[in-house]
């Protein structure tokens, strides 16, 4: 496998592919891995699964919380880890989740943007996941650095030089805010628009969770009908932040509990499926990998984390 990135377009290429190849794929986002009440037993348990599978792991936004920075409108001292509450702040967020991330790193293959991010970068002059990119790939990682939203393309051939076919992801951090009752899903609809060349198309953000599918009518040059599909996926995150329904910002502004997890896609290659092109051979499976939060306090008060040394 190797990985390129031109603008907004990230490719991963293998070639020699074999009946029976398989490739896991893990998608996260909005993990806000620097938080109090990010379930990071939980992260972490994703991650090892996806280092035992030799899985493909994208991150698509808010990594980081970071919002305890003195220019942010929204800190609150409550909601940051101990070990975080020192004058460079940012710098030791980013090198800490670099040791945190560094026994993963060889299956980290794109960390993007999200709001978290650019909210630092706007108030800040620095983009936190710029730097734990470049933290990473010096370390000898694949992992490049995504935009807010942006395109992966999942590219096969079954000899050397021989023609490639693809798998084409379109990735959205999201927009908008809660969307109580229908959990974004009115945004597919939309997307299945203006996205027409996407098989897959996955959002983050409102820290929801849905995988839908839409079956498309389509003719070929040749006038024969046929049909395809286009799957359409939401990661819900990891950070709990209706912690106990008591306080907080989740819950002073009328927010709801939120899963948390990631979702799995499993591709493989099976000729038994074949209906003309090698494209038909390959199999797209999606896999919800979502729990219920824990109660915790919107305090941080029942934090079991690492505490450091004052410096």
């Amino acid at each position: 496998m190797n990985i390129k990135q031109a603008g907004a377009v990230t490719t991963l290429h293998v070639e020699g592919l074999k009946v029976g190849w398989e490739q896991w794929v893990l998608l996260m986002s909005d993990i806000h891995h620097d938080s109090v009440q990010c379930n990071r037993d939980l992260e972490t348990q994703h991650l090892e699964l996806a280092k035992k599978r030799k899985a493909w792991v994208f991150i698509g936004g808010d990594l980081f919380d970071a919002m305890q920075g003195r220019f942010d409108p929204r800190r609150s001292m409550n909601e940051l880890r101990p070990e975080y509450r020192r004058d460079d702040y940012y710098d030791y967020v980013v090198k800490d989740l670099t040791d945190y991330l560094k026994p993963y790193s060889k299956n980290i293959m794109m960390i993007a943007d999200g709001n978290h991010e650019l909210a630092v970068l706007k108030n800040a002059n620095t983009n936190l996941a710029d730097r734990l990119v470049s933290n990473l790939r010096a370390g000898g990682s694949p992992c490049v650095h995504g935009g807010y939203g942006g395109w992966v393309v999942f590219s096969f051939s079954v000899t050397a030089n021989g023609p490639r076919f693809s798998i084409r992801m379109k990735y959205f951090h999201g927009s908008g805010g809660e969307a109580p009752v229908t959990r974004g899903m009115i945004q597919t609809a939309r997307q299945a628009v203006y996205l027409p060349d996407a098989d897959i198309v996955w959002n983050g953000h409102n820290h929801n969770e849905y995988i839908t599918t839409i079956v498309r009518e389509r003719i070929s040059d040749g006038g024969k009908i046929y049909f395809d599909q286009a799957r359409y996926l939401r990661t819900p995150g990891y950070k709990q932040g209706y912690a106990d329904g008591s306080g907080g910002w989740e819950v002073t502004r009328g927010g709801v509990p939120k899963p948390i997890g990631a979702i799995w896609l499993r591709l493989s290659f099976d000729t038994s499926r074949r209906a003309g092109t090698h494209a038909s051979c390959m199999k797209i499976e999606t896999i919800s990998d979502v729990s219920a939060p824990d109660v915790c306090s919107p305090t941080g008060e029942m934090y079991e984390g690492r505490v450091f040394d004052e410096v």
